[in-house]
């Protein structure tokens, strides 16, 4: 096992607190896995892909929007507003789809594979890149959930100073989903992915 991987070492932090699998202490540093072009990948890994770009755009949009809202002391625009409604629109209905896609068709076959080529952490049991990429999809759906209410509940609060508390918490909720969903799909596009193209044959991609 090369614990030189960032996907499968047991990263500790100074305190000696472990940490889960791919999460290096330089969340984006280079993928130590071989990289694979797009145009090299399996048509299913490139759909998944695909619609990472799509999140990326509408990640983006919400993210300046987010910003633009605090700066302007939480008052709503229309770009606010248009961004915002996306973001939540895709959390509902796209991003169910694409993570249904990953759990179902990709990853029960994957997480067997990084299993069997050592490629997992040393908790037993053992934990592999598919469990991290699971628990995000988890606890982004509930940030999502989250964020929403909050600002729901800001809406209707008449008190200016727990409007402001609450939209607060709004905001680091949707700040918390921007982080976590950049470094999942970098993680996915740059080590899950090329792994995928390493351990799962052909004929095996052919099947999900």
């Amino acid at each position: 096992m090369n614990t030189d991987d960032p996907i499968k070492r047991n990263v500790e932090k100074d305190s000696g607190e472990e940490l889960s699998p791919m999460a290096p202490p330089e969340a984006y540093a280079p993928s130590t896995v071989e990289p694979v072009a797009y145009k090299d990948m399996h048509p299913l890994l490139q759909i998944l892909m695909d619609e990472h770009k799509a999140f990326v755009k509408v990640l983006d949009n919400f993210e300046t929007s987010l910003t633009e809202w605090q700066q302007n002391k939480w008052i709503f625009n229309n770009s606010i507003n248009k961004n915002f409604k996306e973001l939540f629109s895709f959390l509902d209905n796209s991003t169910p789809l694409h993570n249904k896609k990953e759990e179902k068709q990709l990853f029960p076959l994957l997480h067997k594979r990084l299993l069997k080529s050592g490629e997992h952490s040393g908790d037993d049991p053992p934990k592999t890149g598919v469990d991290v990429k699971e628990a995000e999809h988890i606890q982004v759906a509930q940030l999502g959930a989250l964020c929403l209410n909050f600002l729901g509940l800001g809406s209707r609060v008449k008190d200016n100073e727990d409007r402001e508390m609450i939209f607060e918490l709004a905001y680091n909720q949707g700040k918390e989903i921007v982080e976590i969903m950049r470094l999942h799909i970098y993680r996915e596009d740059e080590t899950l992915f090329p792994l995928a193209m390493k351990l799962i044959s052909k004929e095996e991609f052919e099947k999900l």
